[in-house]
C-alpha cells in the first residue's frame, strides 16, 4: 500500500504531461469552417478568383483543420461544437479588391465567426489566426497591384521614348509638314503615357485601401466576458470532486450498528453523503453567483447541476471505497487527474493525447462539464448529460449497495 501511494506523484505527472505534452504542436486539428461566396471578376483582361484562391491556399496549409462548407452547415458545426471558427468570404471579394486604385475604392472584407463560449482557450488560438488570415490576402493583393502599377509606369516610360524620337525627328526636320507631324507624334506620345498614369487613382482613400485592403468582421456567437467565465465549468467540476475526496476520506463505510438490510446500511450512509453534498452545492452556488458575479442564462439549471454533479462524484467515491477499500481510495486521485486531462475542461479533444480522446466518454466529469459550459454560456440542450449523469449516480449506488449485501451474506460484521 506504500508502495501505490509513492507512485500517486509519478502517475500523476505522467498521466498529465504526456496528454498535455505537445498541445499546441496539435492546433492542425483544430476543425474550422471555411464559406467561399465569393464570385470571380474579369480585372485588366484577366479572371480574379481571389476567393478560391485564398480557400485553396488554407487547406493547403497545416494551421487548422480547414474544412470548405456550406454556410448552413457550418452554422450548425459552429453551435453545435464541432468546429470552433467560421471564415467567411463574401461574394464582392474579389469584386473589391479590383477597385482598389479606382477612384471609389472598396475595401475587401472577411467575416470571421467564433464560439469562445465552447473553449475559451481555442477562441483565442483562432482569433490570432484570423490576422494571419488577413496578412496572407493583403500580401497576394499588394502583389497583384504592384504588377498592375509597374505595367501602367512602363507603359509611361514607352510612351516618354515614344516622345524623344519624335523630339529628335523634329530637331533634324525643317520643312513646315515635318514639323507639324512630329509635334503630332509627340504630343500623341505624352498623352499615351499620361493616360496610363492616369488610370491609377492618387486620392489618399486609394493609398489607405492599398496599405491595408482587408477588412474584418469578428461575431463570437457566444461571447464569454472573460478568463474566468471561460473556465468556470471545469473549475466548478473540479471543486466539487475535490469536495468528494475530502469527504470520503473522513467518512466511514462501516456501520455503527448492525444493519437489517443492505439497502438499510446504504441508506444510513447515502443521507450523510447526499446531505453534505446538497450542503456543499448551496455554499458554492452563493459563491459563484454572489462572489464571483457569474453571469449563467439559468440559474435555476446551475443549481440543480451543482447538486448533481456533487451527488455524481459522492456516488463514485462512495462505490470505490466500498467496493475496493484503500484501492478504491488511491484509484480516487488516479481518477481525479485523469479526468482533469479527459474531461474536456482546459483544452479540446483535438489538442490532448490519444489515452485522453479515448477515456473521455467514459467520465463523469465530461458531461459535467458539458452540461455547465451549456448553462454558462453556449445555452445548448443539457438533456443527455444530466441522464447520463443519473445512470451513472444509480449504477454507482447499486453496485454500492451490491457490495453490502455480499457483505451481509459472507462476511460477519462485528459491531
Amino acid at each position: 500500500m506504500l508502495l501505490a501511494i509513492a507512485l500517486i506523484p509519478a502517475i500523476y505527472c505522467y498521466i498529465y504531461l504526456s496528454s498535455m505534452w505537445n498541445t499546441y504542436g496539435k492546433v492542425d486539428h483544430i476543425p474550422v469552417n471555411i464559406v467561399n461566396e465569393d464570385k470571380s471578376v474579369v480585372f485588366n483582361g484577366k479572371e480574379i478568383t481571389i476567393g478560391d484562391n485564398l480557400t485553396r491556399s488554407l487547406k493547403d496549409k497545416d494551421t487548422f483543420d480547414f474544412e470548405e462548407t456550406s454556410s448552413t452547415k457550418a452554422e450548425q458545426r459552429l453551435h453545435s461544437g464541432k468546429s470552433y471558427m467560421t471564415i467567411i468570404i463574401p461574394k464582392d471579394f474579389s469584386k473589391n479588391a479590383t477597385t482598389l486604385l479606382s477612384s471609389h475604392p472598396q475595401k475587401m472584407k472577411i467575416n470571421y465567426k467564433i464560439n469562445s463560449g465552447q473553449n475559451f482557450i481555442v477562441s483565442k488560438i483562432t482569433t490570432g489566426a484570423a490576422t494571419n488570415v488577413n496578412q496572407k490576402v493583403s500580401e497576394q493583393v499588394t502583389s497583384t497591384y504592384s504588377k498592375v502599377i509597374l505595367k501602367a509606369l512602363s507603359g509611361a516610360q514607352n510612351g516618354m521614348v515614344e516622345a524623344g524620337t519624335a523630339t529628335n525627328q523634329i530637331s533634324s526636320q525643317s520643312p513646315s509638314p515635318q514639323l507639324k507631324a512630329g509635334t503630332q507624334q509627340l504630343s500623341g506620345a505624352l498623352l499615351s503615357g499620361a493616360a496610363r498614369l492616369n488610370t491609377i487613382s492618387k486620392n489618399d482613400q486609394t493609398a489607405d485601401h492599398l496599405a491595408t485592403p482587408i477588412s474584418e468582421h469578428l461575431t463570437d456567437i457566444n461571447k464569454v466576458p472573460n478568463n474566468g467565465t471561460g473556465m468556470a465549468p471545469f473549475a466548478i467540476a473540479l471543486g466539487l470532486y475535490v469536495g468528494g475526496i475530502a469527504l470520503g476520506t473522513m467518512y466511514d463505510n462501516d456501520p455503527r450498528k448492525k444493519p437489517t438490510s443492505a439497502l438499510g446500511w446504504w441508506l444510513s450512509k447515502a443521507s450523510v453523503v447526499t446531505t453534505v453534498g446538497i450542503v456543499q452545492s448551496v455554499i458554492l452556488f452563493f459563491t459563484l453567483t454572489k462572489l464571483n458575479n457569474l453571469q449563467v442564462n439559468s440559474q435555476f439549471n446551475l443549481f440543480g447541476e451543482l447538486i448533481l454533479g456533487s451527488l455524481l462524484f459522492q456516488s463514485l467515491i462512495f462505490c470505490l471505497s466500498t467496493l475496493l477499500g484503500g484501492v478504491g481510495t488511491w484509484l480516487v486521485s488516479i481518477i481525479l487527474v485523469t479526468q482533469v486531462v479527459s474531461s474536456g475542461g482546459l483544452y479540446p479533444m483535438q489538442l490532448v493525447g490519444h489515452f485522453a480522446q479515448t477515456m473521455n466518454q467514459w467520465l463523469p466529469m465530461t458531461y459535467l462539464i458539458d452540461s455547465l459550459r451549456s448553462t454558462i454560456s453556449t445555452n445548448l440542450s443539457i438533456q443527455s448529460d444530466i441522464l447520463i449523469m443519473i445512470a451513472m449516480i444509480i449504477g454507482f449506488n447499486a453496485l454500492s449497495i451490491a457490495k453490502f449485501h455480499f457483505v451481509m451474506l459472507h462476511e460477519p460484521l462485528e459491531i
